[in-house]
């Protein structure tokens, strides 16, 4: 585990505009997801980047300050696709505006998900730099937190009672949860995908199951 406790910059010093300019940034972050893969998070630095992009050292701090932001940027990228997905999700599965039908179509929303985080170069390592590296795990915690409280304010909305501290840990649990299993499927080429996302949307499943009945006593 990469442990960076100080305190780090992590936003970009200048987003884009002309075209030379986004065709730059893009070469960084094309860059650093292909090193992530090769050399791995803590071997990757700016010297890396830059040379790997086709820049030098100072073109590249016109945009980010540390390795630690281009990862942020390449992190904060996959994390709104991710999010994308689910909005994707629950706008076509709502249907008949019952939660049994964005349940029962949970397995399509982790499929969804892997699939766009497979899509994206280095999506498996951008994952593991989120959950390894101290300064970049606010960023899939914040994307966790977003999700579940969209998640709750449906399952409220649906359910007819008010968004509580207790729904919105049940959709974190969820949420959570459905990462985790993507994340297995990702990362052990032990396992069967296909049996992976259909045991883990049967867990999330049940356990919303058990949530309803509680409802309806």
């Amino acid at each position: 585990m990469v442990a960076v406790r100080r305190q780090v910059e992590l936003l970009e010093k200048n987003k884009p505009r002309q075209e030379r300019a986004k065709r730059t940034y893009e070469a960084i972050l094309s860059a650093a997801s292909e090193l992530l893969v090769e050399v791995g998070v803590e071997r990757i630095s700016t010297n890396l980047v830059a040379e790997r992009a086709g820049i030098t050292v100072p073109a590249l701090y016109r945009y980010f300050p540390n390795k630690y932001a281009v990862l942020n940027a390449l992190g904060a990228g996959l994390m709104d696709r991710q999010n994308a997905v689910f909005r994707h999700w629950f706008e076509k599965n709502l249907g008949e505006n019952n939660l049994g039908g964005l349940l029962d179509n949970i397995e399509a929303l982790l499929r969804a998900t892997l699939d766009v985080t497979r899509e994206q170069p280095g999506g498996l390592e951008i994952v593991q730099a989120l959950r390894a590296v101290g300064p970049l795990q606010e960023v899939r915690l914040e994307s966790h937190r977003l999700v579940a409280k969209q998640f709750a304010a449906i399952a409220a909305d649906l359910l007819g009672r008010e968004v509580d501290d207790q729904l919105l840990s049940q959709a974190r649990l969820s949420i959570d949860m459905g990462y985790a299993i993507v994340e297995m499927a990702l990362e052990d080429e032990t396992l069967s995908t296909d049996h992976i996302l259909c045991e883990g949307s049967l867990m999330i499943q049940r356990y919303w199951a058990a949530i309803v009945a509680e409802q309806l006593a």
